[in-house]
């Protein structure tokens, strides 16, 4: 099972990259994350652009392996990616286009395996300039969280104007 064997991966990242004495300074870094993903899987419930597919079980639905990346994957990622952020502003960049580029590319892997679809006008270019901002927008919440969460309001509005979805269809 795919799921098992990334998460198993991210465990070896985390034992080999995180300073777990320093975990809480990224916490709510992470919980900021955590709630800009669960809104979006919250509001585009019914007009996905993105989803997960499990390719090794039936039950392995989006909501399953969804969770598993928000609250599990993901977390482990981002404490790493901020833990290890640079201090020169040059070689910020370059480290945010990596993380975007490797994010990137794992969607990329993914929806090459058929464990990632696309839909409603979405496509896996996309990914690439929501990664930088997902990754720019992250790395000022960890320094400046109010200018974060107005960065996202506006990116949320902007988001829903290009990727509309219909209110009714909210329960």
């Amino acid at each position: 099972m795919y799921l098992l064997l990334v998460i198993a991966v991210w465990i070896l990242f985390a034992y080999k990259f995180i300073d777990w004495k320093q975990w809480e300074k990224q916490y709510p870094t992470v919980l900021f994350f955590i709630v800009v993903n669960m809104t979006y899987n919250y509001f585009y419930y019914d007009h996905t652009l993105w989803a997960f597919r499990g390719v090794t079980a039936e039950w392995l639905n989006h909501s399953i392996i969804n969770a598993a990346f928000t609250f599990f994957i993901c977390p482990m990622g981002l404490i790493i990616y901020l833990q290890r952020f640079p201090a020169k502003r040059r070689n910020q960049w370059i480290y945010i286009a990596v993380w975007t580029a490797f994010y990137s590319a794992l969607e990329w892997i993914f929806s090459h395996k058929g464990m990632y679809v696309y839909d409603n006008g979405w496509n896996g270019w996309l990914n690439i300039p929501l990664n930088l901002l997902l990754f720019i927008v992250l790395t000022i919440h960890y320094r400046k969280p109010s200018i974060a969460i107005l960065l996202s309001v506006l990116s949320v509005i902007l988001f829903y104007l290009f990727f509309p979805f219909s209110w009714g269809n909210l329960k």
